[in-house]
Order: structure tokens, then C-alpha cells, then sequence
């Protein structure tokens, strides 16, 4: 009997799909990057907000256009086969399956818990140290399983969850750009950080960095590549190209019209926390709970962390969504490892159970990494790195490098073979699409530097197993 994934969402599904996993903990805690990023700038966070969209944007646009021409199972791979050839989109499926869901996944598992132990206060009342503790872990363990289980068992529920969680969380972010927007022009708080000098403001937030004074340019750069883990997670959707209804007519729908309100979100909430309290504040740990507590009050600022804790699990919910069917895509194209048992689909729940287990062996590798970049353990690495650097391995900042990489002959293809297009579809769009992939490898590598070396060296060695694994099955058939 051949294993095969039913028709089971809608568009609202593939839309909060799109919605739901890129709204998530980026656009709290990188906002507080990206406005010391910019020296306290305004225009500089806004811009890099609108780039990072319509950058985006070109992609999902692109993909869309794909979506309505090839379908099989797993849309990156479909248009990678098509359009490249099936062994480079089973080396884009490999690496997906490999760094990207993984990763990405283990990293909102942790984010999640992070945001719940300062939620209750357990970092200041309890010495807890929120970033690697043994309560950071289990919660993140707790909710890495109970998701798991809940997708494993009843996709049902998980569809629910994706679809509430997407509302619940847009919430606090459209209120505040309103409404702070509304306040900081009658109190004059936005004219007054609208006019703000670029100065010396430390960014002691999520990673802990510091960064000085930078010329436009390179303020921007930076602010930019802030952005790009707050973009992440558009293509997961894809995954579910075989089991959405309608997915010729509806994914193009979602992903294109899924953008739009996610950068038209992201700006007017960036414009509207610069109401809400002063430029220093907002460049510092903690800023975005306090601007929230200034306008909504302490209550305001409190639910505000509860609305980060859905917003993370929300993103954990579609991550694993796409994450659990990563080797089923690839199995069933016959390739890589074990295809027979990857490809198998559970007759009662409809769910390739193999690929979740091995998807959910992978997250925990890197959620040691990433436990082990905030324990400071990776620290002991830094004499790979030349002069006074820091080894310190950011997969989250990384992984854009290989990522945008994977898409550009996509891109360059279509330009080449899809000669039925209109001139938009066929030249214009791909060409934004594969200059803004180029632009934003550029930024992740200039601020990177030797990690960003260390990062492909990794990816060489991961890639090259799967190569051999890939050529091992093309010598026994």
C-alpha cells in the first residue's frame, strides 16, 4: 500500500501557517538589537525592518509562482528537482532536514522556556540563570515533547493551535503600534527619538554583545541582519504543499499575502514602540517589556511576556510542523538513508512517525550546541579565532549564509527555463529575489567573520555525509 500524506488543511491553515511561524520571539528581543544596532536611529531600524519584508517578500512571491506550476511533495524540493536537478534538491532537502528544522526548532524550544522562567521570575528571585539552567531545560524539554506528541497524534489540534496561536499573538504588536504611536505623538516621545543623534548604546540583550557607535552604512548592515531570524520560517509551508486543499491556488495566497501583513505588522509595531518609551531604554535588555509596561501598565508589561511565551510556542508548533516531515520529502523521492522506513506514513494518524523521531534526535544535538553557546562553554574555542575574537556560534545568525545560498540557482533558473512566464514573474521578481539573497549573505558574512567560516566548514562535512548517503543508494539501484 503506498504511503501517502492526505489533503488536510485549508488556507487558513497554510496562512497562519506563513503568519504563525514567522511572528515569534524575534520581533521582541532582536528589536531591542536592531535599535542599538542603529545608534538609536529611527529611520535606520525602519528601513531595516522594510528590506528585510520586501526581501522576503520577493522570495515568498517567487515560491508562490513555483507552487502554482510543480507539485509533489515538499515544495522546495519539487521546484529544486525541477528546476536544478534532483540531486541538488535532495542536497537542499538533506540540508533542511539536517540544520535548518532542527536547529531553528531546538533554538524556539529554548527561546520558550527562556521567556517563561523570566515570566515568573524565577532569574531574579530564584539566582536561576535564565539562559542555561537545569528549570530552562526541562521546561524546554516539556514543551518540545507535549508539541511532538501533539502533532504525532492528532494534527487536528495542532492545526488549532497554529491557527489561535496566530491571533493570540499579533495582538500585542498591533495594539502597540497603534496605540503607542497614538501616545508618543500627544506626549511627543516619537518626535523627540525621531530626532535622536546616532550615539554609544549597548546592546546587552539576547546575546549579550556591545555595540559602539557605527557609520550609517554599517549601522544599517548589522540592523539588517537582525532582522533575518524575524523573517525566518516562510518556507515552512511548503512542507505541507501535499497536504493542503487546493495548494495550487491557496499556498501562493498564503505565502504572498502572509508577507505582507507580517512587514506591515513588524514596521508598525517598530514605530510604535519608539512612542512608548526613549531610545537608551529600547536599545537595552529588557526595553521592550519596559515600553509595554509604560503604556499598558505593569499588568500591560506582564502579559506582554505571556503573549511572548504563546508567540514562541506558536513558531515551535509550525517549525515542528514542517521539521517532522523533513526526511519523510526526502524518502519519498527514494533517496537518502533508509527510504523505506523514513517514507512510511501511520495509517491511523496519517504522520511520518520515523522522520518525526529522527527530526526530534536532530533538535536535541543542536539544542546542546545552542546550550553550550549561552553556558559560555564554546568560550574555550576562542583561540581558533585570530586576536581578541570571541568563538561564539550562533546558529541562529549562521545558518541565513547557506540558506539564501540554497536559493539562488532556484532563482537564476527560473529566469532560464520558465520561458512561459511574463517578463515580472520571469525575470523581475527572481532577479529581486536572487540580489536581496546575495545581499543578505553578504551582511550575515561581514558580521560574522570567522564563525561564519567555522559555520561552513560544519556544513561541508554534514553536507558531504549526505552526499554519500545519496550515492550510496544510487550504487545499489
Amino acid at each position: 500500500m503506498e504511503n501517502k500524506l492526505k489533503r488536510k488543511f485549508g488556507l487558513t491553515m497554510a496562512m497562519c501557517m506563513v503568519v504563525g511561524t514567522i511572528i515569534g520571539s524575534g520581533i521582541f528581543f532582536r528589536n531591542e538589537e536592531i535599535v542599538a544596532y542603529a545608534g538609536g536611529r529611527m529611520w535606520i531600524g525602519i528601513l531595516a525592518w522594510a528590506l528585510g519584508g520586501i526581501i522576503t517578500l520577493a522570495f515568498a512571491y517567487v515560491l508562490g509562482v513555483l507552487s502554482t506550476r510543480h507539485e509533489k511533495v515538499g515544495g522546495l524540493l519539487d521546484f529544486s528537482d525541477v528546476l536544478v536537478g534532483d540531486r541538488f534538491g535532495y542536497m537542499f532537502g538533506w540540508f533542511m532536514a539536517t540544520f535548518f528544522y532542527p536547529s531553528m526548532t531546538g533554538i524556539l524550544a529554548w527561546v520558550s522556556a527562556r521567556f517563561t522562567v523570566e515570566l515568573f521570575g524565577w532569574h531574579t528571585t530564584r539566582g536561576v540563570n535564565q539562559f542555561f539552567s537545569g528549570e530552562t531545560f526541562a521546561i524546554a524539554l516539556v514543551y518540545l515533547v507535549a508539541i511532538y506528541v501533539i502533532n504525532t497524534l492528532s494534527p487536528k489540534i495542532s492545526e488549532k493551535i497554529q491557527i489561535s496561536g496566530t491571533f493570540i499573538k499579533v495582538i500585542p504588536l498591533i495594539g502597540m503600534g497603534i496605540i503607542g504611536l497614538i501616545a508618543g505623538l500627544a506626549n511627543g516621545v516619537t518626535l523627540e527619538n525621531l530626532s535622536y543623534v546616532a550615539a554609544d548604546i549597548p546592546a546587552i540583550g539576547v546575546q549579550g554583545i556591545e555595540i559602539g557607535v557605527l557609520p550609517a552604512g554599517s549601522a544599517f548592515l548589522a540592523a539588517l541582519t537582525a532582522t533575518v531570524f524575524a523573517y525566518v520560517g516562510f518556507d515552512c509551508v511548503m512542507n505541507l504543499n501535499s497536504e493542503i486543499k487546493n495548494s495550487k491556488r491557496n499556498l501562493p495566497i498564503a505565502l504572498t499575502g502572509g508577507l505582507i501583513i507580517i512587514t506591515t505588522i513588524y514596521v508598525l509595531y517598530f514605530v510604535g514602540i519608539f512612542g512608548a518609551a526613549g531610545t537608551e531604554v529600547l536599545a537595552s535588555s529588557g526595553g521592550t517589556r519596559t515600553a509595554f509596561t509604560n503604556i499598558f501598565t505593569e499588568t500591560g508589561g506582564t502579559i506582554l511576556f505571556v503573549f511572548i511565551v504563546i508567540s514562541c510556542l506558536g513558531t515551535l508548533n509550525g517549525l515542528t510542523v514542517a521539521g517532522q516531515r523533513a526526511f519523510y520529502t526526502i524518502a519519498a523521492r527514494q533517496r537518502g538513508p533508509k527510504p523505506a522506513i523514513f517514507g512510511q506514513v501511520d495509517a491511523s494518524t496519517n504522520m511520518p512517525n520515523n522522520s518525526a523521531a529522527l527530526n526530534l534526535l536532530l533538535i536535541a544535538v543542536w539544542m546542546f550546541i545552542n546550550g553550550a553557546q549561552h553556558a559560555g562553554w564554546l568560550g574555550y574555542l576562542s583561540f581558533l579565532v585570530p586576536g581578541d575574537g570571541r568563538f561564539s556560534f550562533n546558529i541562529a545568525a549562521l545558518i541565513p549564509i547557506t540558506f539564501n545560498a540554497f536559493f539562488i540557482p532556484m532563482f537564476i533558473m527560473v529566469m532560464v527555463k520558465q520561458k512561459d512566464l511574463g517578463i515580472f514573474n520571469r525575470f523581475i521578481a527572481p532577479g529581486i529575489a536572487t540580489a536581496g539573497a546575495i545581499f543578505l549573505i553578504y551582511a550575515v558574512i561581514d558580521g560574522q567573520r570567522w564563525m561564519a567560516a567555522y559555520y561552513l566548514a560544519l556544513f561541508v562535512v554534514v553536507m558531504g555525509v549526505g552526499w554519500a548517503l545519496h550515492k550510496k543508494k544510487e550504487v545499489k539501484a
